[in-house]
């Protein structure tokens, strides 16, 4: 009997081992499983916060991308405000160089009809009888005060004309820098304008040509046509620009005094 339990207490034992032994490598497995899980949360969990973050950056990106689409619209719709209020002052401007073109060649022609008419008063005064009558001498008087007169308008026409011939020549002989550089902010290609980044304050001035480069290559001439503080209008020079070739914003100009 004795051996009995000895034996029995001795399976017993054996199969408490065995399965303790199971259970620890089944607990071993578990903790792996476990932490492999737990390493496999984190790098999901991490995973979520990168795209979190990217989510956040790209609506902040598009953020920026939409404000400065509309601030690049704003300033569009400026320019074009501009554009048609310089090409309505250039057409103002363009009626007032023809209005004193005009007189100019008046008062020059005035000027010369004077001139004509006080010779031949003078010839005429000159030609009188040494001893006039009564009648002759109020003649030569009428006359000479008639030329007086004429001389007098004659000085004074002169003397507009030469203001408004001082005045156009001082408005040519202004100079602008030579290698001034700058860059069309926008293109009219209805009106064969566009606008430039130059204005008065850079020393542009009205009727100067300038070369448009794209890179380094020449793509035509612009005249300005208009200048305000800090932006020109200028037309297009048709005839300078190569077949196939568009003027477009952001192209360079740049003054050449030998290109006028």
């Amino acid at each position: 009997m004795g051996k009995v339990l000895l034996y029995a207490s001795i399976a017993i034992t054996l199969a408490a081992a065995a399965i303790g032994f199971v259970n620890k490598n089944k607990l071993t497995a578990a903790k792996d499983q476990f932490a492999s899980g737990q390493q496999e949360a984190e790098k999901k969990v991490a995973a979520f916060e990168q795209v979190q973050k990217n989510l956040k950056e790209t609506k902040e990106s598009l953020a920026t991308v939409t404000a400065e689409k509309e601030q690049a619209a704003t300033q569009l719709a400026s320019i074009k405000a501009d554009a048609e209020k310089n090409k309505t002052q250039v057409a103002d401007l363009t009626t007032q160089i023809g209005t004193k073109d005009t007189e100019i060649t008046k008062l020059t022609a005035d000027i010369q009809a004077k001139e004509a008419q006080i010779k031949t008063l003078s010839e005429t005064t000159t030609a009188a009888p040494v001893a006039p009558g009564a009648d002759q001498q109020v003649v030569i008087a009428e006359k000479e005060a008639l030329i007086a007169k004429l001389q007098g308008d004659l000085e004074a026409s002169r003397a507009q004309l030469a203001d408004l011939r001082k005045k156009d020549s001082d408005r040519m002989a202004l100079k602008m820098r030579n290698g001034l550089e700058g860059r069309i902010l926008a293109v009219n290609q209805a009106w064969n304008f566009v606008v430039l980044n130059l204005g008065d304050r850079n020393g542009v001035v009205g009727n100067a040509e300038m070369l448009i480069k794209r890179g380094n290559q020449l793509v035509g001439k612009v005249r300005v046509t208009s200048v305000e503080p800090s932006t020109s209008i200028a037309d297009i020079v048709a005839s300078s620009v190569p077949g196939g070739i568009n003027i477009q914003p952001g192209d360079n100009v740049i003054y050449q005094a030998t290109a006028e």
